[in-house]
């Protein structure tokens, strides 16, 4: 969407030093050196790197236009021939630069929130919406502050809907969220111990969440977990439309009659209606996920069949459930994306739901961001593991010591499990048990780059 600077300018509260107000930028970016031609260059200082530093440069590569907030590096530049704009708060104005783009879209907003299953179930909403019109989703992982104006400055004239994932690692980023994207449908896909260290409890973490619905407009639909106890306070307390999704009878949109395997198949219902669907990829979990989707369709007026081919349709994420067959017959599931207790139950219930008939190894990474809980849900994720039916675990990390205490106390044999602080060791011997009958699940937070391990056994071609 192309914005004169001259309206830029009023709604950030800033400042024109230099260049035409009625000159058009499209998009705006925080990386120099991925700058597009006609963009807005956004200076943000964070705690390693200050983006003034680069304003020269970003200029230099084809922004159309620099948003600062000191002028320092400027002294000296007699040749910068962009338009320039002072504010006091860069992070503040990519906040209100999104809103401004936000104030003049009128179609629907979908906003995702959820400990688990966001991006998943964001791919699920486009691929249901793009069986209508054209739209535009969050891409890659920009949930956050910084993120949603970014995503938001990619809006075409075109685009009919909105689908914006909505990360949060601490109370009120949410709301901060919801004050630019104004979501006209809210969902919640799940509430678990993620980022436990910066928002200490369970109950904080619900409450974030349902900073989503308590934003949403009195015409607006919240889309919520049947049964989920963390937020039934919030729930009993709510004025506005809430479409509950289960497998209970009494939610409107329900799944009965599921089959797990490398794909998961259930039947739909919404209201009096019902169809069988089948997921392109594994997991129980993702049933609740394409509810939340097809919920999301029903309360925009989608018909059963826009619904469904959407589903089966859409595009899975990468890293989420990702499944790869190699040569000798070997299944490899990439689910490294990310982790948190609940993620990491969920994933190692689909291995064993999905892959009954195989050799199943898990390689599972430290769960990282939990707090002063981290030992406790690691020794916990230990003692659960230890009970299931897996034939080897490989556990990376430090915390995962604890993992394997656990595995220990209740029993499991120690020859089971490999403890290690070293991708390359954990290559090493998993090159050697990729055979045709096996499975392996690569489950860890973002940091512990799990990904490595798989590129390094996935065999190149010659």
């Amino acid at each position: 969407m192309k914005i004169a600077i001259r309206d830029i300018t009023r709604a950030v509260g800033g400042q024109l030093i230099l260049g035409d107000p009625m000159a058009m930028v499209e998009g705006i970016s925080v990386d120099s050196r991925q700058i597009a031609r006609d963009s807005l260059f956004v200076a943000i200082k964070g705690e390693r790197v200050d983006g003034h530093d680069f304003a020269l440069s970003a200029w230099r590569q084809g922004a159309a236009g620099l948003l600062v907030s000191r002028l320092d590096w400027l002294q000296g530049e007699a040749k910068v021939s962009c338009v320039v704009i002072r504010v006091n708060d860069t992070l503040e104005a990519m906040k209100s630069f999104g809103g401004l783009i936000r104030g003049r879209f009128t179609g629907p907003v979908v906003g995702i929130t959820g400990s688990n299953g966001k991006t998943t179930t964001k791919q699920m909403v486009t691929g249901v919406l793009k069986t209508r019109d054209n739209g535009l989703s969050t891409s890659g992982n920009y949930n956050s502050q910084i993120g949603l104006p970014i995503v938001l400055s990619q809006l075409s004239s075109d685009d009919k809907w909105m689908v914006l994932e909505m990360g949060a690692s601490a109370p009120g980023h949410i709301a901060n969220l919801c004050d630019v994207a104004r979501p006209t449908v809210g969902i919640i896909t799940s509430i678990g111990p993620a980022h436990l260290a910066t928002f200490g409890s369970l109950k904080r973490i619900a409450e974030t969440k349902w900073e989503l619905m308590d934003s949403l407009p009195d015409d607006g639909a919240a889309i919520v977990p049947w049964g989920e106890p963390l937020l039934d306070p919030h729930v009993r307390a709510y004025k506005k439309r809430i479409v509950f999704i289960g497998e209970d009878q009494s939610c409107p949109v329900r799944a009965s009659q599921i089959e797990v395997g490398e794909r998961v198949r259930f039947r739909l219902h919404i209201g009096s209606d019902s169809e069988m669907v089948n997921l392109p990829l594994p997991g129980r979990c993702n049933v609740v996920n394409a509810l939340a989707a097809a919920a999301a369709g029903w309360v925009l007026k989608y018909p059963m069949t826009d619904i469904v081919r959407g589903l089966e349709g859409f595009e899975p994420p990468r890293m989420r459930m990702e499944v790869t067959r190699l040569p000798s017959g070997a299944v490899i599931v990439n689910d490294a994306y990310n982790a948190n207790p609940a993620s990491m139950a969920h994933a190692v219930s689909s291995l064993i739901e999905s892959y009954p008939d195989r050799k199943r190894i898990l390689v599972i990474g430290s769960m990282l961001e939990l707090g002063d809980d981290s030992d406790r849900y690691h020794f916990h994720l230990g003692t659960e593991v230890g009970r299931c039916p897996v034939d080897k675990v490989f556990m990376l990390g430090a915390e995962m010591r604890q993992a394997l205490e656990g595995a220990v106390s209740v029993g499991a044999p120690a020859g089971r499990f490999v403890f290690s602080e070293s991708h390359e060791e954990v290559a090493q011997e998993l090159r050697g048990m990729l055979g045709p009958d096996a499975v392996v699940l690569f489950k860890g937070s973002r940091g512990m780059k799990l990904e490595k391990i798989i590129e390094a056994v996935i065999p190149t071609p010659a």
